[in-house]
């Protein structure tokens, strides 16, 4: 009976043994010291604010376009004889150069005709004086001179079956081609004039009132070609005295001289080709420029006090791509955050870069 008894109750003494001894264990062993943990403060870089009269660049892009375009008409009737090798759609053409001939056979005929005619009045015109018949020699002065208008018709008609470009220009279209009947009034091609290009730039309603309207401000043009990113030196011609209705923008038109002379620039400027701007405006007058990411959504920006934020309510005067001018809201000596944190609030605190 004592034999079983010990048997069932072995178990529940050998765990009873254990926790005896582990807690013997645990209390022999020596005390750990502790330590408070300190969270490292979020770095964060700063600008200090320096007011000066902070310049200001308007960016705008706009389409190259010819200063004087014109759809070339024919004032002739016939058949296009001859055609330059020129006419071409995007060939250049030079003021005065012949284009297109229409055959001139008629007109010859008529110049020749014409003179004949003169000859006659002239003669009627004598035997009038000769025989001093006044209503004859009046009527023979007025056959005279209309003689020499159908002369100046004639030549006139003649000259016209060469068609010359009127200027230096770019042909854009081509619309008649060797051995094609034309009428009088007919439209031959559409040209660009060459010597002079335009670029209207859309700026908008708040940007316009930092623009510098004096006539011949310097602007610079841009645009990527291939791997180059080229510029082309252009003048202020004119600021329009208008909103456009659709856009809300005032049109700013600038021009470039000579866009395809490469003695006067370093690379051609095609027509149609589609550029980048930056117009110089007034400077803004006690003012600083920071970075986009010193902004908060709410037009605040932080300051540092020592290692503490505040916030600090602005006025942004101009954006520019990834830069504000902030004119009202800081003073000398404010050092800004410039860092983004994913949580920033009054009064917390930082560390400095660098500190």
């Amino acid at each position: 009976m004592f034999k079983r008894v010990v048997k069932r109750l072995s178990p529940v003494l050998i765990v009873i043994a254990a926790v005896i001894v582990a807690r013997a264990m645990v209390g022999s062993r020596p005390q750990l010291e502790t330590a408070d943990a300190e969270m490292p403060l979020p770095r964060v870089k700063t600008i200090q604010v320096q007011l000066d009269d902070v310049p200001v660049s308007i960016l705008a892009h706009g389409t190259v376009r010819a200063r004087h375009e014109l759809d070339l008409a024919t004032e002739v009737t016939g058949r296009v004889i001859w055609v330059a090798p020129e006419f071409q759609p995007g060939e250049k053409v030079a003021a005065g150069q012949v284009m297109l001939r229409v055959d001139p056979v008629s007109y010859r005929l008529a110049l020749v005709e014409a003179k004949a005619a003169l000859s006659r009045a002239d003669t009627a015109l004598a035997d009038a004086k000769a025989l001093k018949r006044k209503a004859s020699v009046a009527e023979g002065k007025l056959n005279t001179e209309a003689a020499r208008e159908r002369i100046v018709k004639a030549e006139q008609d003649l000259a016209y079956t060469e068609i010359r470009a009127p200027f230096n220009a770019i042909i854009d279209k081509q619309m008649v081609e060797l051995g094609q009947f034309i009428n009088v009034g007919q439209t031959v091609a559409h040209l660009l004039s060459s010597d002079t290009a335009e670029v209207s730039l859309p700026v908008s309603a708040a940007e316009s009132g930092f623009l510098d309207t004096s006539m011949g401000a310097e602007v610079v043009l841009f645009a990527n070609i291939g791997a180059d990113r080229r510029q082309w030196p252009a003048t202020l011609l004119r600021v329009e005295s208008r909103v456009d209705q659709q856009t809300r923008v005032v049109p700013v038109v600038v021009e470039v001289t000579a866009p395809y002379d490469l003695n006067v620039h370093q690379h051609m400027l095609p027509l149609g080709l589609f550029v980048e701007a930056h117009i110089p405006g007034r400077s803004i007058v006690s003012a600083v420029r920071l970075p986009g990411s010193a902004l908060q959504p709410d037009n605040a920006v932080f300051v540092l006090e020592g290692n503490t934020l505040r916030r600090r309510p602005v006025r942004v005067a101009h954006r520019s791509g990834d830069t504000v001018v902030i004119g009202d809201g800081l003073k000398t000596g404010d050092r800004v955050v410039i860092t983004r944190l994913e949580v920033m609030f009054e009064g917390m605190k930082v560390e400095p870069a660098g500190a």
